[in-house]
């Protein structure tokens, strides 16, 4: 049901400019600043455990941080364009606070194995799993991650299988 609550192509066009914080000029503009406010953001103790928590859960640590930076993205704090450059400073930073800390992770899904929409559940799961009175700020960390995932995991196109070819039976078409 949710996927007929989504915007329509072209609906941006017909909306009122700069309605969403994505419209409007990001907060940060410069990568040392995106790395330094993420790096800072993730260092916090109530955060990082939470960090800590999803990397046990099973979510790769490439996908928490690309869920990251796409939440980044869309509450308007940098661009596309800084998150691909601040994303393998992040993720690295995340690994080693992992490994310091002892926490058994995956660096990243292993291939065709797990859909985008489970990557995406599994995230949510991560998030859900939090006891309610342990909810704070990190929490929220990994809730922004888990939906940042499941936007990106719904506007993903099927890809197609490969029908068999018809033989062209045209005017150029050579038998």
């Amino acid at each position: 049901m949710k996927a007929l609550q989504a915007a329509i192509p072209g609906q941006s066009l017909t909306d009122e400019p700069r309605n969403f914080p994505w419209e409007r000029p990001p907060e940060i503009v410069d990568p040392d600043e995106a790395i330094r406010f993420h790096i800072d953001r993730i260092s916090k103790e109530d955060v990082i455990d939470n960090v800590f928590f999803a990397l046990e859960f099973g979510v790769p640590v490439k996908n928490l941080t690309d869920s990251i930076m796409t939440g980044a993205v869309s509450e308007g704090i940098h661009s596309i364009d800084i998150s691909l450059i601040a994303a393998p400073i992040v993720r690295k930073f995340i690994s080693q606070a992992a490994q310091t800390a002892g926490v058994d992770f995956k660096e990243e899904f292993e291939q065709d194995k797990t859909s985008p929409m489970d990557r995406a559940a599994i995230l949510v799961s991560a998030a859900r799993a939090t006891p309610k009175e342990e909810r704070d700020a990190g929490f929220e960390l990994i809730q922004e991650a888990g939906e940042a995932a499941q936007q990106e995991a719904t506007q993903e196109q099927p890809e197609m299988e490969p029908s068999e070819e018809v033989p062209s039976k045209g005017l150029m078409s050579r038998v």
